[in-house]
């Protein structure tokens, strides 16, 4: 049985690689294009499955019954993923992604959700999660639709079982809409944009200052990409940062940012399982991102002893120490 379930999207991913991200209205010309398998539910899972190992993580998704499906079916198994949970559902074409990339590593991405849009709450019925359940020690959900992850929180709380919720698009519905199921919630992770759109603020100090705490979770990440991630504890207030990944000591190059997120969440939910301090497993998560930055691969996140690696060279050139701001007064 699993150690980790997720649940999020599985998108085919088309990835431009061009010189600049095109303004409105004018055309830029494709230096190289992949088709690789992506979506960030299935990207999570998998960057927790090379931590873990095979048969520790499961992924609930939907999928089309196309050629596609087939397809990504047959990669997360290789990768050692569970997917007895993703269903198939007819009169829906699988999701797609289509990114651009510039020479920065910099992207912007417009998705076709596809099936993923369509997974209800008959999909994660009682009968359906209990035995997923059962073994579980943390459930991610990336972007399942708002009713679906109301079904799963209420899952997990009924279990006891920690969940880290990453709202993706669902943030566009405002905090009014996620605040009632935050309490559920272990972790609540965000980057910058998601902040924005929820509390109209992105710095720790003015997003704690403006939460009403009696109905937060426990804790938000914060993802800030080259600046590293901010752990807010809100039931004290404090903040707590964590550092990036030294590149350039490292002399390591970005070559895409693409999937650095879904990296950083399923290496964060790995750390938690393997019973690593929050602040530990959020740093082992900004490395994990790093590693991923440095292929142009959507999953290029490590493996476990990959992992430790680069985290034993980068811990001699100070980086692990983590800055705690203390409570906010």
């Amino acid at each position: 049985m699993p150690t980790v379930i997720v649940c999020g999207s599985v998108n085919w991913d088309t990835t431009c690689f061009v010189d600049h991200l095109p303004s409105p209205g004018e055309e830029v010309v494709c230096n190289s294009v992949s088709e690789v398998s992506g979506g960030t539910g299935a990207n999570t899972a998998v960057a927790a499955s090379r931590i873990l190992g095979p048969g520790q993580v499961a992924l609930l998704g939907a999928l089309g019954r196309d050629r596609i499906a087939k397809m990504q079916v047959s990669i997360l198994q290789s990768e050692g993923i569970l997917t007895e949970a993703i269903v198939r559902l007819r009169h829906h074409g699988s999701g797609h992604a289509y990114i651009f990339v510039d020479r920065t590593g910099q992207n912007v991405i417009a998705s076709d959700l596809g099936a993923n849009a369509a997974l209800s709450t008959r999909h994660v019925s009682l009968s359906r999660l209990e035995p997923l359940l059962n073994e579980c020690r943390c459930v991610v959900l990336t972007d399942p639709p708002l009713p679906v992850a109301k079904a799963i929180l209420r899952a997990a709380a009924a279990t006891h079982v920690p969940v880290l919720w990453d709202p993706g698009v669902i943030a566009q519905q405002g905090w009014d809409a996620l605040a009632p199921l935050t309490s559920n919630v272990d972790s609540l992770i965000l980057n910058e944009t998601e902040a924005r759109q929820l509390f109209n603020a992105e710095e720790p100090e003015e997003i704690l200052r403006g939460l009403d705490l009696r109905g937060a979770p426990p804790c938000m990440v914060l993802k800030r990409g080259p600046r590293g991630s901010v752990l807010l504890q809100c039931a004290t207030g404090t903040i707590i940062r964590i550092p990036p990944l030294p590149m350039d000591k490292l002399r390591l190059s970005v070559m895409s940012t693409v999937g650095c997120g879904d990296v950083f969440l399923g290496a964060y939910a790995a750390g938690l399982v393997r019973g690593l301090e929050r602040s530990e497993a959020l740093a082992s998560a900004s490395a994990a991102a790093g590693l991923n930055a440095t292929s142009p691969e959507t999953r290029g996140g490590p493996t476990r002893s990959a992992l430790e690696e680069i985290m034993h060279k980068a811990a001699q050139l100070g980086f692990g120490t983590t800055t705690w701001d203390g409570a906010l007064p």
